[in-house]
């Protein structure tokens, strides 16, 4: 390698041309129970977004914001009937396997339309530059011209080419699917056409496809080597094109919940070199597909970095892009000197005190008002989310409770207000430290119901908002702006403590041994059926039934060594069972 080749890979300022990406902050997907129940990351299109552009991989200027496809485009390739029967939350509970009651049908159109537009837009910008642009969502290819499925609701790629066709587009195109499944829909929807090559590796055998795609199944646990010696052999095949679409799919990785091809980072990587290398000077539209593993994001994100001559440069391994993201934010805030930092004397609270007016405007910990609390919430974008979920003007209440402040964020739906956000926080010492700690928490989405696919966990009244790991993101800001040692809650129920599990810890050694001894036991079980179980006593320690321990667990903003004797050892001495149900 050059040493202009180095320098420009690893400052991007150096580079002459950036790669162009299609994104937009609803491409976020509106459902709240995804990512537990079946195991899709809904902010994984945020975070490699607010990485490339955190990273100076992208340029603001380089994202394109695409525009809704209409059902006429969407009627070039899909039935009518089918199209209508998109109109039914039962359809597309189908589709994206959760229940009927989860599904805010205006807003998840609204997203596939988006999307579907974002890869139509990211064709027509390739012929313009003659190389590849990126669409930060899409590669839909399990939906067929009468059904969906796979959380596809509608074939983007093949949408894009019809429209293309309309526009006069006569030219051969390439379809490189490396997802981990088989581009069965796009198959079908393209069919016929002679002057469309379908390639695909994938680790999974769904039965035959239509005659004329080029499909390989891959041993399952493949190796990085015997992986891309198929891929070469694919590419050796590929006819030329004046137009590609490629789904680097994030499922090919090592530990995917529900891909078996089993690459590594370093493989995935090597996987989208080969390909940018056959596709050069050929417009080429590259979509992410599908991805169900905590690091999935970070797998397109490397496809960027691939394309924009920087594929040599790693993602560390404990990057986190909400925090990231949310830590850019309030330094905004704070530059901006918005409500959020207005810690004045109002002319309310004066007149409290010289017994003038009414009661002082009640503070959150002394410190944040309902209308700070509020402009932070709609600058985070989590009062948008709130809306997009179908509830209408939320608000922010603020209060006093015996156990510390409260507060309350509500919305309308269905000609009432409801209940959304339940918190109640207090300044609290923990071995000698000021901690923000979190008495209750409750974040609520009442419009949905409880199912088989969303089962009610020990504690829950309603559904979730999906919006717990923004509330820690929150959580940790205020402590910060409070200058406390961090953030601490008491989890009250085996499953609160293992979703917190990989940033707090509990304060006591010899608890958090034995958490860690339970998890460990616990491990073959379905987390629904370990805290039910743990909740109903089936879990036996020493012979006696395993009463749940509640016991503080803390975030500390600056990270003490652990006790990593105590805590071993403690893990060691215990041993857990589960009995049957009786």
């Amino acid at each position: 390698m050059s040493v202009w080749s180095w320098l420009r890979r690893w400052f991007p300022a150096l580079r002459t041309e950036f790669v162009p990406i299609f994104y937009d902050e609803a491409y976020r997907l509106p459902l709240t129970g995804i990512e537990n129940t079946v195991g899709v990351e809904p902010r994984g299109v945020d975070f490699t977004a607010w990485y490339l552009l955190e990273k100076h991989v992208v340029r603001p200027a380089d994202v394109y914001r695409p525009r809704p496809v209409s059902y006429a485009e969407l009627s070039r390739v899909h039935d009518a009937a089918y199209l209508e029967s998109l109109g039914r939350p039962e359809t597309l509970a189908r589709i994206y396997a959760v229940d009927p009651s989860e599904v805010p049908v205006d807003t998840l159109l609204s997203n596939v339309r988006l999307v579907c537009g974002g890869t139509l837009g990211a064709a027509r910008l390739a012929f313009g530059r003659r190389g590849p642009v990126v669409n930060m969502a899409g590669g839909f290819h399990h939906a067929a011209p009468g059904r969906g499925g796979g959380f596809c609701a509608v074939n983007d790629i093949a949408v894009a080419l019809a429209s293309l066709q309309a526009d006069g587009y006569e030219g051969h195109t390439v379809v490189l699917d490396l997802d981990a499944h088989p581009p069965d829909g796009t198959a079908e929807c393209l069919a016929g056409n002679p002057k469309v090559w379908i390639g695909s590796l994938s680790g999974s055998d769904w039965g035959a496809l239509p005659e004329g795609v080029d499909e390989t199944r891959v041993p399952d646990g493949i190796s990085d080597d015997g992986y891309l010696a198929l891929l070469e052999a694919l590419l050796s095949r590929m006819p030329k094109a004046d137009l590609a679409f490629v789904i680097a799919g994030g499922d090919v990785l090592a530990g995917d919940r529900f891909g078996r091809v089993g690459l590594s980072v370093q493989g995935v990587r090597r996987r989208d070199q080969l390909i940018a290398d056959a596709l050069r000077g050929v417009p080429s539209v590259w979509l992410p597909g599908g991805g169900y593993h905590a690091d999935s994001w970070k797998l397109f994100a490397g496809t960027v970095l691939v394309l924009s001559g920087m594929g040599g440069r790693l993602i560390k391994e404990r990057y986190d892009p909400l925090s990231a993201r949310y830590r850019r934010i309030s330094r905004l805030l704070m530059r901006e000197g918005t409500p959020l930092d207005d810690i004045t004397i109002t002319l309310e609270d004066l007149e409290g005190s010289l017994g003038l007016g009414g009661d002082p405007q009640p503070r959150v910990l002394g410190y944040y008002t309902a209308q700070s609390l509020e402009y932070a919430l709609f600058r985070y974008g989590l009062l948008w989310q709130v809306e997009r979920l179908g509830y209408s003007r939320p608000r922010v209440e603020v209060g006093s409770t015996g156990a510390g402040d409260r507060i309350k964020v509500l919305g309308r739906a269905g000609g009432q207000e409801h209940l959304l956000v339940d918190v109640v926080v207090e300044r609290r010492t923990i071995a000698d430290e000021p901690y923000f700690f979190v008495n209750w928490l409750s974040l609520r989405h009442p419009r949905a119901r409880f199912s088989e696919r969303r089962p009610q966990l020990p504690g829950q009244e309603v559904p979730g908002l999906g919006l717990a790991r923004e509330a820690t993101e929150m959580f940790v800001l205020m402590a910060r702006r409070l200058a406390l040692a961090g953030v601490a809650f008491r989890p009250m129920w085996y499953h609160l403590a293992v979703v917190a599990k990989a940033r707090f810890r509990f304060v006591d050694p010899a608890r958090q041994g034995r958490f860690e001894a339970l998890m460990r036991d616990l491990a073959p079980l379905p987390l629904l059926e370990a805290t039910r179980a743990v909740a109903d006593g089936r879990v036996v320690l020493d012979g006696e039934p395993y009463r749940w321990e509640p016991a503080d667990m803390v975030l500390r903003l600056e990270p003490q060594p652990l006790d990593t004797d105590a805590i071993a050892a403690e893990r060691e001495r215990c041993h857990f069972t589960v009995e049957p149900r009786r």
